[in-house]
């Protein structure tokens, strides 16, 4: 069976801080010239059933119209509704460039692999792909495991 490698470079773990006078989450511990890439990110915290520190949710980010947005645009939206009443944010990114459909489907392949606790698509299954995926994640992986893939997919239907 041929695999397509992916390669992912993880970045972090970065603390989201607190502004009370604000009443908000803040990304500025995440070194700015990472905010303004794009690719695929981790987010951890407490859960109230999980414990600290566990894997909430992994996530992407979908392409805007001029076929780019950042990671500063999409965890801003995450920080400021889903994730609002979580409390000890961290956040690991891992900038990618590919295309939509692939990103969807490597996306879709980490969630099935790893079922964070605030996921709600691919937790059974990954996305119907017609590639075999073989992800190494790299360098600050969190919970992440070192290699997924989508094969295990196909065989447990």
């Amino acid at each position: 069976m041929e695999f397509t490698i992916i390669d992912l470079e993880w970045e972090g773990s970065f603390k989201v801080s607190y502004d009370r006078n604000k009443d908000a989450y803040l990304l500025d511990l995440i070194p700015p010239e990472l905010l303004n890439l794009s690719g695929f990110y981790q987010i951890y915290g407490r859960h109230p059933v999980y414990g600290n520190d566990v894997l909430l949710y992994i996530g992407e980010t979908k392409e805007n119209e001029d076929g780019t947005r950042s990671f500063k645009n999409r965890l801003s939206e995450h920080v400021k509704s889903k994730f609002f009443y979580h409390t000890n944010l961290s956040i690991s990114l891992a900038p990618f460039r590919e295309d939509s459909d692939a990103i969807k489907d490597i996306e879709s392949v980490l969630i099935y692999s790893h079922k964070p606790a605030l996921n709600k698509h691919h937790l059974d299954s990954s996305r119907n792909c017609k590639k075999k995926y073989l992800i190494r994640n790299w360098s600050f992986v969190g919970s992440l495991n070192e290699c997924c893939t989508s094969y295990w997919d196909e065989i447990n239907l």
